[in-house]
C-alpha cells in the first residue's frame, strides 16, 4: 500500500514538474516578451503617453471581466469535472452557451462604455480619447480569449492555451510597432500603440480559436449538446465576483493614483507592478497546470491527491519567487531604468509590491483551491472585506504618500485576505495550504524521529 502511494504521488509529482516546466518556459518567454513590450512602449511614448496608455489599458481589464461573466473560471471547474465522468455532452454544451453570453455582454458593454467616453470627451486631449476608443474595441475579442484559453486548460493543453496570448501576441503587437514606426516615418503615439495592440489580439485570438478546434476531444465533437445554464450561470456569476474582487485588489491601486495624483504616476506606479508579479509569476504558471487536477481530485474526493498536488506545486512557486524577490532586492533600481530615467521614481514602491507578491507566493493557491472546490461564495466575502479596506486605505495613503502610499495599501490587503483565507481552507476543507503545509509536514517528521 506504502509503495503504491509512493508511486502515485512519484508520478504525480513528474506529471505535474513536466506540464509545469512547459507552462513555466512559455510564462518565461512571454515575460520577457511583454517586458521588452512594456520597455519598448514606456521609452518610445515618455511617461506622460505610457501613463494615458497604461490607465485605459487599466480602465479596459475591468470592463473585459464582467463581460466573460466569471465564465473563463467556470470553465476549468466544469470542464474538469465533467472530464472526471465522461460527461462529454455538458462540455460541449458549457464551452458553446459560455461563447454565445459572453459575445453579447462584451458587444454590449463596449457599446455603452465608448458613448460614455463620448459623453465626458470634453474633459480629455485628442491623444487620451483615441486611446480610449481604441482600447474599447478590444474587449469582445479579450473576453472570447480569456474562454478559448481556459477550455484548452481545462482540457489539459497548457502549452496550446498559453502560446497564443504569452508568445504569439507580444511578437505580433512588437512586429506591427517597429513596422508602423518605419512606414510613418516617426514613432506611434499612445493611441495608435493601442490599436496595434489591438491587432495583435485578434490575429492571436483567431490562431487560438483554430487550435482549440483541432485540439477538441473526438468524445465532445461527437457528443450532443446538453445545457445547465441556470447551474453554470449561478457559479459564473458568483466567481464573477470574486474575480472582480481580485480585479480591484489587483489594479484598483493604479486606478485611484490616476485620479488623485495623475496618469504620469500611475503609469510609473503600473511599470512597478507589472515587475512585481515576476516574483509570484512561477505559482501562477504551475497553476495552470494544477487547477484542473485540482478540481479532478476534489470530483473523485481523493484527498490524498489534493493535497498532493498542492504540496508539491506550493513548494515550486515560492521557491521560484524567493530567488526572484532577492534579485529584486538587488537590482530593482537598474530594472526600473529600462523603462527609462523618469520611472526609477518608483523604485521604493516596487520592493514594497514585491514584498506582497512574495507574501502570496508563501501562502500558496488558495484563491484557486477554494475556487476548484466550491468555495467561491466564502472566497468571494474575504476579497469583498479586503476590497473594502483597499478603497479606505488608497483614499488616507495616496493623497500623503502617492505611489508609495498605494504599495503600502496593498501589501496591507495581501496580508489580510491571503491570511483569512488560509484559515479558512484549514477549517472548511482540513487541507493545508502554502509553504504552512510544508513546515508542517517537517514538524510531524520531527517528531516522528
Amino acid at each position: 500500500m506504502n509503495t503504491t502511494a509512493k508511486l502515485t504521488q512519484r508520478s504525480l509529482s513528474r506529471i505535474l514538474m513536466k506540464s509545469s516546466s512547459l507552462s513555466f518556459a512559455v510564462n518565461i518567454g512571454g515575460i520577457g516578451l511583454a517586458l521588452l513590450m512594456q520597455i519598448l512602449l514606456a521609452r518610445q511614448l515618455g511617461a506622460v503617453s505610457y501613463g494615458y496608455y497604461s490607465f485605459v489599458t487599466t480602465v479596459v481589464t475591468f470592463l473585459v471581466f464582467p463581460a466573460k461573466l466569471g465564465f473563463d473560471t467556470a470553465i476549468v471547474r466544469f470542464v474538469s469535472s465533467y472530464r472526471a465522468h465522461e460527461r462529454w455532452n455538458e462540455v460541449k454544451g458549457l464551452l458553446q452557451r459560455a461563447n454565445q453570453i459572453t459575445l453579447a455582454l462584451s458587444l454590449a458593454i463596449t457599446a455603452v462604455s465608448m458613448i460614455v467616453v463620448l459623453l465626458i470627451s470634453d474633459s480629455m486631449n485628442r491623444e487620451l480619447l483615441f486611446t480610449y476608443m481604441a482600447g474599447l474595441l478590444g474587449i469582445p475579442v479579450m473576453a472570447l480569449a480569456l474562454l478559448r484559453q481556459s477550455s484548452l486548460q481545462a482540457l489539459k493543453q497548457m502549452l496550446h492555451a498559453q502560446l497564443p496570448e504569452k508568445i504569439i501576441r507580444p511578437v505580433l503587437f512588437l512586429a506591427l510597432l517597429l513596422g508602423y514606426n518605419r512606414i510613418a516615418g516617426s514613432p506611434a503615439g499612445a493611441g495608435e500603440a493601442m490599436l496595434i495592440f489591438l491587432a495583435a489580439i485578434a490575429v492571436s485570438y483567431v490562431i487560438g480559436a483554430v487550435v482549440l478546434k483541432r485540439k477538441m476531444p473526438p468524445q465532445v465533437q461527437a457528443a450532443e449538446k446538453a445545457y445547465n445554464t441556470r447551474e453554470w450561470m449561478n457559479v459564473s456569476l458568483s466567481l464573477m465576483f470574486v474575480s472582480g474582487m481580485y480585479l480591484v485588489l489587483g489594479q484598483l491601486n493604479i486606478l485611484m493614483l490616476g485620479w488623485m495624483d495623475g496618469t504620469t504616476e500611475a503609469g510609473i506606479y503600473s511599470a512597478a507592478v507589472r515587475i512585481a508579479t515576476l516574483v509570484s509569476f512561477g505559482l501562477t504558471a504551475i497553476n495552470m497546470t494544477a487547477a484542473p487536477f485540482i478540481s479532478e481530485s476534489y470530483a473523485r474526493k481523493d484527498d490524498r491527491q489534493l493535497q498532493q498536488v498542492l504540496s508539491i506545486s506550493n513548494l515550486a512557486g515560492f521557491l521560484f519567487a524567493g530567488v526572484i524577490y532577492a534579485a529584486f532586492l538587488l537590482l530593482n533600481d537598474p530594472i526600473l531604468g529600462l523603462f527609462g530615467e523618469e520611472f526609477k521614481e518608483g523604485s521604493l514602491a516596487l520592493l514594497i509590491l514585491s514584498t506582497s507578491q512574495l507574501v502570496s507566493a508563501f501562502s500558496g493557491q488558495t484563491g484557486t483551491l477554494m475556487t476548484m472546490t466550491g468555495q467561491q461564495q466564502m472566497l468571494g466575502k474575504i476579497l469583498l472585506i479586503s476590497a473594502i479596506l483597499n478603497v479606505l486605505l488608497n483614499l488616507v495613503m495616496i493623497p500623503a504618500y502617492g505611489m508609495v502610499g498605494a504599495a503600502v495599501t496593498n501589501l496591507i490587503c495581501t496580508i489580510v485576505w491571503k491570511t483569512a483565507m488560509v484559515v479558512v481552507i484549514r477549517k472548511k476543507l482540513k487541507i493545508s495550504i502554502g509553504m504552512f503545509a510544508w513546515l508542517s509536514a517537517r514538524r510531524k517528521r520531527g517528531d516522528r524521529t
